[in-house]
């Protein structure tokens, strides 16, 4: 018996029919054929992880089933150019994420410097940082 699949499935299913039916009809109108979609919930938000041009996302709903915002890693050569250099002189870059809010766009960053300390770098799509900060 393939225990790993067993506790997958039965925590997969548990936090599944622990969201809301509002957040998973948005989820479903707003994505079309998701691979993979797992769902958790944090303390303030729902977040249904999937695949998707293989690419892992994250959708991120409120309770009521209001959409806040997706998250996709990035392969790191696909970061833009404008996001890059304004990053570059804090470190290697480690990974990177787009943010797509209904109005705006984000990238989180994270880079490893010299001294191999990690930060997390929030910049807007000019390239401005908009917060830094250890993790």
């Amino acid at each position: 018996m393939d225990f790993k699949n067993l506790f997958r499935k039965i925590f997969n299913d548990s936090q599944e029919s622990l969201t809301p039916q509002a957040i998973i009809n948005t989820f479903n109108n707003q994505f079309d054929s998701p691979l993979n979609t797992e769902w958790h919930k944090t303390d303030q938000f729902y977040e249904a992880i999937f695949y998707k041009n293989e690419l892992e996302h994250i959708a991120v709903y409120r309770a009521n089933g209001t959409y806040v915002c997706l998250k996709i890693n990035l392969q790191l050569e696909s970061i833009p150019d404008t996001i890059y250099q304004a990053i570059k002189s804090h470190g290697e870059v480690m990974n990177a994420i787009k943010i797509n809010y209904t109005d705006l766009q984000n990238f989180e960053l994270i880079v490893r410097d010299q001294n191999l300390i990690r930060y997390s770098l929030l910049l807007n799509t000019h390239g401005e940082i908009l917060d830094k900060k250890i993790v």
